[in-house]
């Protein structure tokens, strides 16, 4: 509904057919709900220029936390103007309210003429308007008017008990989120940053040179935030505003907890420079937003006096910047370190994960046992001959070549896991065997000889140096 339908005699819920009869020419469509939504939560987010608090309560109606905001925008007045301005420039009507609740502003913003209730001054200036302002069921509101109560005013000073038994706890409820009595936790649009840096811009800026530019104080911004609490943050967020509420977001994660200024800055202009044919600004960016998430706690570190050599933790450090580059330049799924799993079979010992992933307390190596530099993904069977049923082979032939052993080291017994399992798997045997041209192999018999087999099979598994 807009101006032009209400004076047309339009209203919310009318018959298509009684719409036709006031005007014929009148073109119907169906409505894309979930279409609406999308849209309606894209301007919200574009509207996270003024606070990173933004609520969409539903399609059409949200709320917008600006508590401490104003100073950067001059004002709750200033604020509100542009607010006007930019949404007459995205096509749409609004009616928009100030208020220290949420309940308040919802209020004046529904049913009031007061745009903006100074401080404290939130109880009066919702006490003349009806107690649908309240946002109560339309059933309660009724009942409410018929017993003569027709304002939120009349309210205030009924005694509770008798309203709670005879029109339950939520009009209570939405009575002191009104005056704020009652807590309204609201759900943001995107998780509110705790740190952030924002810089407001007289004029907008296009270039990805000028936007890295305004990045470096940023980032010193949010570093020296973080490094007053002892904190660190493993993921950032560049949120890039435009002059037409378009909104461009960089991420970059982090391997460890970082605070460094140049580090985030370096991060985030190899962003940047990734971006090539996807970076438009329009007519320019008027709003930059530094965010940060992931929050970790990161103490002050003493560096090594003498020795930087002997610094190690400058050395993981580095080690970390270096991971967190090649991430966010080529991706944090293509650099990948070795894991490990809390697990007796080589084969599932080992997996890669991201770099950028923190290890797991069962991210544990093997231990001080030998194991081959290269594994093979699945044992090969080979075919072995051995002095003993119980001793290591004296030659084997894999791939149709027989190899002599001229050396062997073992067994070292491994079991199969039971865990998760209806039954485990046979007993490995595993040798470290070196044939007379100096190639060494790791081979395993699979079964015990006498208990679990009477014939067992031999595998190759990996090679060593």
């Amino acid at each position: 509904m807009d101006a032009q339908a209400a004076k047309l005699g339009f209203y919310q819920g009318q018959a298509l057919a009684d719409a036709r009869a006031i005007e014929p020419k009148l073109i119907a469509f169906e409505t894309d709900v979930q279409e609406e939504a999308q849209r309606f939560r894209r301007l919200a987010e574009a509207l996270m220029r003024y606070s990173p608090v933004i609520s969409v309560q539903t399609t059409g109606e949200l709320f917008i936390d600006i508590t401490g905001c104003q100073r950067l925008f001059g004002g709750e007045e200033a604020i509100l103007s542009d607010l006007r301005q930019r949404i007459a420039r995205a096509g749409y009507a609004m009616r928009a309210a100030i208020a220290d609740t949420a309940g308040a502003a919802w209020a004046l913003a529904r049913y009031g003429d007061l745009e903006i209730a100074r401080e404290g001054a939130h109880h009066s200036a919702i006490a003349s308007l009806p107690v649908e302002a309240l946002r109560l069921p339309p059933d309660l509101s009724d009942r409410l008017r018929r017993l003569g109560l027709k304002t939120v005013g009349e309210l205030y000073d009924m005694p509770r008990a008798p309203l709670t038994a005879r029109f339950t706890k939520a009009l209570l409820t939405r009575l002191g989120q009104a005056l704020g009595t009652e807590p309204e936790p609201l759900v943001p649009v995107t998780p509110a940053p705790r740190y952030y840096a924002a810089r407001n811009l007289a004029e907008p800026v296009s270039t990805v040179e000028t936007v890295k530019s305004i990045l470096a104080p940023l980032a010193h911004e949010i570093a020296e935030d973080l490094a007053r609490d002892a904190a660190g943050a493993r993921r950032f967020e560049l949120a890039l505003f435009r002059v037409d509420n378009e909104v461009t977001r960089l991420e970059i994660g982090a391997s460890a907890p970082v605070r460094d200024a140049a580090h985030i800055t370096r991060l985030f202009s190899n962003r940047l420079d990734d971006l090539q044919d996807d970076y438009d600004s329009g007519f320019g960016f008027e709003l930059l937003r530094v965010s940060a998430f992931d929050i970790r706690p990161l103490a002050v570190r003493q560096r090594a006096a003498f020795d930087l050599q002997s610094d190690s933790d400058a050395q993981e450090e580095a080690l970390a910047e270096l991971k967190d580059r090649l991430s966010n330049r080529l991706g944090a799924m293509n650099v990948r370190r070795v894991g490990f799993r809390n697990t007796h079979l080589p084969e599932r010992a080992a997996f890669f994960t991201p770099v950028v992933t923190p290890a797991s307390p069962s991210d544990v190596g093997p231990g001080e046992r030998a194991r081959p530099v290269k594994l093979l993904p699945r044992p090969e069977e080979i075919e072995a001959l051995a002095e003993v049923p119980e001793g290591p082979p004296i030659r084997f032939k894999w791939r149709r070549v027989a190899y002599a052993v001229a050396r062997a080291n073992g067994p070292e017994r491994i079991a199969d896991e039971w865990q998760g399992k209806e039954t485990a798997g046979p007993t490995r045997d595993y040798y470290r065997v070196e044939t007379a041209e100096g190639r060494r192999y790791w081979v395993f018999r699979e079964g015990l000889y006498g208990v679990e087999t009477t014939s067992p099979r031999w595998f190759l598994h990996g090679f060593f140096a």
